[in-house]
């Protein structure tokens, strides 16, 4: 969770507890054989001085559900009962800035690897500011020699902690080899995602996405981006189709989107620059919509925020 230290309060099994208490147990399944799932959720200021609110919290939880029952947790945890406790804590840490919540929830006990429960479940928030530089000046990547695991043996779909060791390793060799993240391509040499975020791809006025059956994970981000570029109408087309490695270098913008990125263009791949080296036009337009969507500046869809009572823009 890149950020400041975390807010004073934390939650587990049930109860509001400091946050300096919340650990998982050396011996649970959930840390010996990585049998838990997650759930990374930003929310941010207002631009109306209406406070704080979650962005797409009640879709979040929902995957949440999804990826419990994928991976055989007993006594899924309720996603209505799970909202109001993140509203809850952050009202009880009073929080008054932009901000990253981690959800958690996993195979509690000292039991085998086929374990379905208990059930634990914890939570952490901590500031989250918005890294302007690197949305501005973009981000440079390398498409690894590691291959993105597949829906046949690890889903991609289902936000796993196990799933993220795949991206770890593309991230470390990235970092040695001089690049800020990495690429990850299929089995087939199709493009996947990067580390923890989805790819997009500007060609002749098209923006590309790789579909969801590309080893992804479906990304609320993803969504929310693409939908902007359908509904706006200052590209020709959406299209959602299989991506070839070297398409990333001839497209004229690629960006990465997630919770942790946002929207972040990429203005290198593997030594080549992307366009002219510089964030896009498109990238821009995207930024700028989803920046207006998260803070509330222009109409967003039913649910899509969740307001904070309580809680008051920094004086910053």
């Amino acid at each position: 969770m890149a950020g400041g230290p975390v807010f004073s309060f934390g939650w587990q099994n049930g109860a509001f507890v400091p946050a300096d208490t919340v650990t998982l147990p050396l011996l649970a399944p959930g840390v010996t054989y990585a049998a838990s799932v997650f759930e990374g959720i930003r929310a941010y200021t207002q631009g109306n001085g209406s406070g704080v609110a979650l962005f797409r919290l009640d879709e979040h939880l929902d995957r949440l559900r999804r990826s419990c029952e994928v991976l055989g947790l007993d006594d899924v945890p309720d996603p209505a009962h799970l909202a109001k406790t993140v509203v809850e804590l952050m009202e009880r840490n009073t929080v008054a800035e932009d901000t990253y919540i981690r959800l958690q929830v996993y195979v509690d006990g000292d039991g085998e690897m086929t374990a379905r429960g208990p059930t634990g479940v914890a939570m952490l928030a901590r500031p989250r500011p918005q890294l302007t530089a690197r949305l501005e000046t973009g981000i440079r990547c390398q498409v690894s020699s590691w291959r993105r695991i597949g829906d046949n043996a690890s889903p991609p779909r289902v936000k796993a902690a196990a799933n993220y060791l795949n991206g770890r390793l593309a991230g470390l060799q990235a970092k040695v080899d001089g690049y800020d993240t990495a690429l990850l391509l299929t089995e087939d040499g199709q493009v996947a995602e990067a580390p923890g975020a989805c790819v997009l791809l500007v060609r002749d006025r098209v923006l590309l996405a790789p579909p969801v059956t590309a080893g992804i994970l479906e990304s609320l981000t993803r969504d929310t981006v693409l939908r902007h570029a359908r509904d706006m109408g200052f590209i020709a087309q959406v299209l959602e189709r299989p991506v070839d490695r070297t398409e990333l270098y001839a497209a004229s913008e690629v960006m990465l989107v997630g919770t942790g990125m946002e929207v972040t263009p990429v203005v290198g791949i593997d030594r080549f620059a992307i366009g002219d080296g510089i964030r896009g036009p498109v990238t821009q337009q995207l930024q700028d919509l989803y920046f207006a969507a998260v803070r509330g500046t222009d109409p967003t869809p039913d649910g899509w925020l969740t307001h904070v009572p309580n809680t008051q823009e920094s004086a910053t």
